[in-house]
């Protein structure tokens, strides 16, 4: 099911409204078909904020005010990021747990068609090892000019699904922007065949100098 088919549910009460919560799956983000920059998190992490704790013992870093996260194509602005770093006992690997508040704290990150996507809330939970990312309170998810809102919104970097979530009988909100997302389309496949077709002379030149 479709957003606009969901939305046409809303209008006609097709969907009870004693329920609490309303979940939406929407293919917001597969309509550019851009996949995250998995390269991302192989990247150095820069890190600055005014003022920065750390609980050594329970192994959690605070930074303060003005807080700024990049690594590769990623961003987080805040005003507060506290990163919780676990190790899983059973196979040594370092897990860490970005939670940044802010008004909004922000999460950015470009995709392989060189779109951005756009996550801001109250609070951002981030979660690079299993490439996911709740966002809640006051909620808005923006790509291609499209935008998704609601009171809690979990994204997933890899699968890039998407679930928006409502409270108190409200109900979520899509804005759909199809002439940006057809243009964008446009010049990513565009970018793609040029990519290949140079690929492609690159190589035949290389196999007519080998013949000779």
């Amino acid at each position: 099911m479709n957003v606009l088919s969901i939305k046409k549910m809303m209008k006609a009460n097709l969907i009870p409204s004693p329920l609490k919560a309303l979940v939406l799956t929407c293919s917001l983000l597969s309509l550019s078909n851009a996949h995250a920059a998995k390269e991302d998190l192989a990247q150095e992490i820069t890190i600055k904020s005014q003022r920065q704790s750390a609980d050594l013992k329970n192994k959690i870093v605070s930074y303060l005010d003005n807080v700024s996260i990049k690594q590769g194509s990623i961003s987080i602005t805040a005003d507060l990021v506290k990163v919780f770093s676990r190790v899983d006992k059973k196979t040594g690997e370092k897990n860490d747990t970005y939670l940044a508040k802010g008004k909004p704290a922000i999460f950015q990150q470009k995709l392989e068609d060189g779109s951005l996507i756009s996550l801001q809330a109250d609070e951002i939970t981030y979660h690079p090892n299993s490439n996911h990312i709740t966002v809640s309170g006051n909620a808005v998810v923006k790509q291609a000019g499209s935008k998704v809102s609601g009171n809690k919104i979990t994204y997933n970097t890899l699968s890039e699904r998407l679930e928006a979530h409502s409270a108190n009988n409200q109900l979520v909100t899509t804005v759909l922007q199809p002439t940006v997302l057809k243009k964008q389309k446009e010049t990513y496949e565009k970018s793609k065949t040029e990519k290949e077709a140079k690929t492609k002379t690159e190589e035949e030149k290389e196999g007519d100098s080998l013949d000779k």
